[in-house]
């Protein structure tokens, strides 16, 4: 049969699943008596919370990270920033404190700099384009001039080697 508990019972289970150094799932429903499958359900539903103005919401003294996905973009900045000058472990610590992994802030950061490399306008877009298309004829027309004279010249050798064989023709 089913429980039922109140939202604060579940934002204190929650809250302390999210701790650093928190317990997990399995030990928090030992302890507790509240079933793994509740607990799960919470820990899902409060991670999916997501908050627009504020990092991190605060509900009764708890912080409750947010998702990775939902971070603003100066969030962003400001974490790579922070996390540039510190040591493997002390990002490890800010990312169990914030509630993300050490590939967000390597993706961040790749991510940064890819858009910080100049951009091609549409103008230059348009001339690489024509430039590429003319190239590539050129290309094409190169070829069959290359074809042309390779059979230009290979008749002029058999007209060669004919005039040596049967004569000129001149003579008759």
């Amino acid at each position: 049969m089913p429980r039922f508990y109140s939202k604060e019972v579940c934002d204190k289970m929650v809250a302390k699943l999210l701790l650093p150094d928190g317990p997990t799932v399995i030990e928090l429903s030992k302890k507790s008596g509240i079933s793994k499958t509740a607990l799960y359900k919470w820990l899902r539903k409060h991670k999916n919370i997501t908050i627009t103005k504020e990092r991190n919401m605060k509900q009764q003294n708890t912080t409750i990270p947010i998702r990775p996905q939902n971070w603003s973009s100066v969030d962003k900045l400001n974490a790579v920033i922070t996390t540039s000058s510190m040591t493997e472990e002390e990002i490890g610590a800010y990312c169990r404190q914030n509630g993300i992994y050490s590939n967000n802030l390597a993706n961040w950061r790749r991510a940064m700099i890819e858009g910080l490399k100049p951009s091609i306008n549409k103008e230059q877009k348009v001339e690489n384009f024509k430039l590429k298309s003319e190239i590539k004829s050129l290309k094409s027309e190169l070829t069959r001039k290359e074809k042309a004279l390779a059979e230009t010249s290979a008749l002029l050798i058999l007209k060669k080697k004919a005039n040596l064989i049967w004569g000129d023709g001149k003579d008759d």
